[in-house]
């Protein structure tokens, strides 16, 4: 599963601009916005973050999107796949998707089930090196029986399949067009360089390191209202606010330390989307102290979560859950917060045997100590780390901090994952579907993996599996609650905040919408004045 670690930095342009140019170079119909680092790739398969992730849904759709408000909608099909209309079958195994007939891509070929089987076939070619092919190895097989209809057979039920395959998910593999390409292998092919799909826009020139500019696809319907999209690549924070701030992006970025000073940007507005991303500290819970449940609750009781709110400059909403409310679209139990309470914090150190001596917690005479991973590239993260580092000491643990750069900070051999650090501060980023927001399974409990806590509940297997495969919808939803129950109760992780995507967006652009995974929601619909 992805983590959000890409940072959108800024990007000043449209045709015949640079950087410094002013507001005089707006033009109506074209989108100037900001974006990060230059992708090593356009090819679906290997999106490493969100921001690329984004890009390539504009030329590249996939059979399945998310809505502004995190709904399933069909792009490429007619209708979503379920049990009720059918297209599911009783016993979960087999899913059919009925193509629409009226969709084609950019060069004027028509979209049909050959290109679904190509895709297909190209995610397991080796040559084109995807991030992710795991949620694919859950199909037995794939067929298609006619042009417009694909008929997928699942190795065992799977309740999220329809909203992770060929779908706006953690990963978003797009359908490529089949006649674009020589065999399988679509890394290196001559379509890098200008790709295209059934999105409303497409690649039309990429220098690279310097901007991608993209028009509409001409045989999309209805016809993007924008005649062009250029991104500019100049991955530097503090110089995307000075070029959205002098009018040169119509839309950029904004970080927790800018945006009160972008509400007061008379052309433009602060929008926030919320994400399915959760702002964690994770406990390691096979390292001692934090191996003793009463020892996480007891840090848990002596956070002090208002302080912390400083280290984020209060622009996030605080968390209870780690289930972050975008991804949570059922009538769902109440999970309280944790309350910081010191007495009740002392009180279970001292059944899990920690005794005060000399301000120091101790057992059998070893010190109640502790350490603190932190990336050292991630601002909140390091003030975070400094807050709790002194509510530790408030309650007698003694934490140290140790920080890795943001190289290895991701790497297996870095402390988020090396099993090493007792506290892990990072963000979690879901995908489409409930499922992909639950990192804390066995299977994932060893260095280098994504369970950072360690954490292996036979329980919350029991639920994991039992949402999987569950026929009723109703019951689905009940696992899920009972896991947020569990997980606030064993404590593997402490929500912080639940994050929001800020940006600031011009007043001339209208129609402008993006869902919980910062995917383009509608983009033919997008403008400017």
């Amino acid at each position: 599963m992805r983590l959000a670690f890409a940072v959108l930095a800024l990007s000043v342009v449209a045709a015949g601009c640079s950087p410094g140019n002013n507001n005089s170079t707006a033009t109506a119909h074209a989108l100037r916005i900001a974006y990060a680092g230059d992708p090593g790739s356009l090819v679906p398969f290997l999106a490493i973050d969100q921001e690329i992730l984004a890009l390539d849904t504009l030329f590249c759709q996939p059979l399945v999107g998310l809505s502004a408000d995190n709904r399933d909608v069909p792009i490429l099909v007619t209708r979503l796949p379920s049990r009720r209309n059918g297209d599911i079958s009783r016993d979960g195994i087999h899913i059919t998707y009925h193509l629409r007939h009226d969709v084609r891509f950019a060069d004027g070929a028509p979209l049909t089930s050959a290109d679904v089987a190509f895709t297909y076939h190209a995610i397991f070619d080796p040559r084109n090196r995807p991030t992710s092919v795991e949620p694919y190895r859950q199909i037995a097989a794939l067929e298609t029986p006619d042009p417009y209809t694909v008929v997928i057979r699942l190795r065992q039920p799977w309740n999220a399949a329809v909203h992770v395959l060929f779908a706006e998910a953690d990963y978003v593999y797009g359908i490529l067009p089949k006649h674009a390409f020589v065999g399988t292998k679509v890394v290196g092919s001559s379509w890098e360089d200008a790709p295209f799909g059934t999105g409303p826009f497409h690649v039309t020139r990429w220098l690279r390191g310097d901007q991608i500019i993209l028009q509409p696809n001409p045989y999309y319907r209805p016809r993007p209202k924008l005649r062009r999209i250029v991104l500019k690549i100049v991955p530097n924070l503090n110089s995307n606010f000075v070029t959205l701030r002098t009018g040169a992006v119509e839309i950029g970025r904004l970080t927790t330390e800018n945006v009160s000073q972008a509400e007061h940007l008379s052309g433009v507005r602060v929008v926030r989307v919320p994400e399915n991303a959760t702002g964690l500290l994770y406990l390691q819970t096979q390292l001692a102290p934090t191996n003793d449940v009463r020892v996480r609750r007891a840090i848990a009781a002596a956070l002090d979560y208002d302080a912390l709110a400083a280290a984020w400059l209060r622009q996030y909403p605080s968390a209870a859950s780690f289930l972050p409310p975008p991804i949570v679209t059922w009538k769902s139990v109440t999970i309280p917060p944790y309350r910081h309470d010191v007495a009740a914090a002392g009180r279970l150190l001292d059944s899990a045997g920690w005794r005060f001596e000399n301000a120091t917690r101790r057992k059998s005479g070893v010190p109640l100590e502790a350490l603190i991973g932190v990336n050292a590239q991630d601002p909140i993260h390091v003030r975070i780390a400094t807050l709790v580092q002194a509510q530790l000491a408030a309650i007698g643990m003694r934490a140290s901090i140790k920080t890795d750069d943001t190289r290895v900070w991701f790497s297996p051999d870095g402390l988020l994952r090396n099993g090493k650090a007792n506290f892990m501060i990072e963000s979690w980023v879901g995908g489409g579907d409930p499922e992909q927001s639950l990192n804390l399974r066995c299977v994932q409990a060893k260095p280098g993996d994504a369970n950072h806590s360690f954490y292996c509940s036979p329980r919350f297997e029991a639920l994991f599996d039992d949402q999987a495969r569950t026929p009723s919808i109703r019951q689905r939803e009940r696992d899920f609650d009972a896991i947020q129950t569990l997980v606030h109760d064993d404590v593997p992780v402490i929500p912080l905040y639940y994050e929001q995507r800020l940006l600031g967006v011009s007043r001339r652009v209208t129609g402008f919408e993006q869902n919980m995974l910062w995917i383009p929601v509608n983009p033919e619909r997008w403008d400017t004045r």
